[in-house]
């Protein structure tokens, strides 16, 4: 009875860390493909300003952005389009992105938007235009 509890921990401890791996694994991925994007367009990010929280069946993504002077709404759309090209990329099903900028020379500010997945998606893939979607915003 003892040896067939063994056996199952000493199954079901290794089944699980590779699960935890591939779901950090996975998490590593989105996070470099957002930060790529935004990079390219010249908006610093960094991974711990990332977070992607399970909801359910989908999960929930968070992004810290720090703004140069006030061009605040740029930084934020770049923000929601690396997050539409990560969520393109990996298949990890995001189905609310929330994007939180601040603003350093407005005594840091702090400017909280909320986006489901389907509006980020039909700006990335030019179904609606930038200013459409700006208004089409949470902004909390």
């Amino acid at each position: 009875m003892v040896n067939g509890r063994k056996k199952r921990l000493a199954i079901a401890v290794p089944v699980l860390l590779l699960v935890l791996v591939t779901l950090l694994q996975a998490n590593i991925r989105f996070y470099s493909i957002v930060q790529q994007v935004c990079n390219s367009y010249r908006v610093p990010v960094v991974m711990n300003k990332m977070k992607l929280t399970p909801t359910g069946d989908s999960m929930t993504f968070d992004l810290f952005l720090e703004s140069r002077r006030n061009n605040f709404e740029e930084v934020m759309m770049v923000g929601y389009i690396g997050v539409g090209q990560a969520i393109a990329r990996t298949d990890i099903k995001v189905s609310i992105i929330n994007i939180t900028v601040s603003i350093p020379k407005a005594d840091n500010m702090l400017i909280m938007t909320t986006a489901e997945f389907q509006l980020v998606e039909r700006l990335r893939v030019g179904k609606i235009r930038s200013s459409a979607f700006m208004r089409q915003l949470q902004w909390n």
